[in-house]
């Protein structure tokens, strides 16, 4: 992926090219500090994937040069940069992707270019199948997704668990590390946990399942296949999937797996008489 930075504060703008260039997708990033240079440059060059603007810019808003940028190429994906949330709004108005507020972190940048890895993607059909009954695992195409990290995969199923309801940063702590005390330390933790989960996803080219919107995070189900959605949505249908074991290893699904084989049970021996 080929980053463009545009921002006239010129220690801003190479702070951000440093944590663009150290996200793994990002082969190159080009930064302008003046908003008429990157404006020729994109006119000549038709590679840019996402482009990051600062909104507040002299002689050129970074709205303007967003609007500019997408009459002439529609390809690359806009987020801004700003130190006001009310510009969130406008952003929006311009088919931005998002906007990353200043100061801004790692993980805020590194959001941006998933999203937008993600929309490039969007062409290709993928089918995403996450199987809950026994073990869990996610497939996509068929081929099982690799996770670096057990964690990253326990809160990916986590997520999956709770059906497209939120879990904030203390609740996903206490689901993954039952027995440790909220503080710094295990919160660092869980910040790795995210990036690597983040970077599995990218790999497998399924980013826009994942939701994170202030310290909110979710999955959106409706795009992917379970076998666990199936069977509570149909349950006589889908009744032969379950054996009894759900998301076997993983503590947090102890209570869902027990209302399961109450459900199967009352079930089976409902259709004997």
């Amino acid at each position: 992926m080929k980053v463009m930075i545009v921002d006239d504060e010129h220690m801003a703008a190479e702070e951000l090219y440093d944590i663009a260039l150290s996200h793994r997708l990002v082969t190159e990033a080009v930064v302008f500090n003046n908003p008429s240079d990157a404006l020729v440059y994109i006119a000549r060059h038709d590679d840019i994937d996402l482009a990051f603007l600062d909104i507040e810019m002299p002689v050129m808003t970074g709205l303007e040069l967003a609007r500019r940028i997408n009459s002439i190429q529609t390809r690359t994906k806009i987020a801004f940069v700003t130190g006001f949330k009310e510009y969130a709004y406008d952003a929006f108005r311009v088919n931005a992707i998002g906007y990353v507020l200043k100061p801004y972190s790692d993980e805020s940048v590194y959001n941006e270019i998933e999203k937008a890895n993600s929309f490039s993607g969007m062409t290709n059909t993928k089918e995403i199948v996450i199987k809950t009954f026994g073990y869990f695992d996610v497939f996509v195409n068929g081929k099982p997704v690799f996770f670096s990290s057990a964690k990253a995969k326990e809160f990916l199923a986590l997520l999956v668990e709770r059906q497209g309801g939120s879990v904030s940063t203390e609740q996903a702590i206490a689901a993954l590390w039952p027995n440790r005390e909220y503080d710094e330390s295990v919160q660092s933790l869980f910040r790795k946990v995210l990036k690597s989960l983040r970077s599995a996803l990218a790999d497998a080219g399924i980013s826009d399942i994942f939701i994170d919107v202030r310290n909110q995070r979710s999955v959106d189900t409706t795009k992917f296949t379970c076998d666990l959605y199936a069977f509570l949505e149909k349950p006589r249908e889908n009744i032969d999937t379950f054996k009894g074991e759900y998301m076997e290893g993983y503590s947090f699904a102890r209570a869902t797996a027990a209302k399961l084989r109450e459900k199967y049970y009352s079930m089976k021996v409902g259709s004997i008489f």
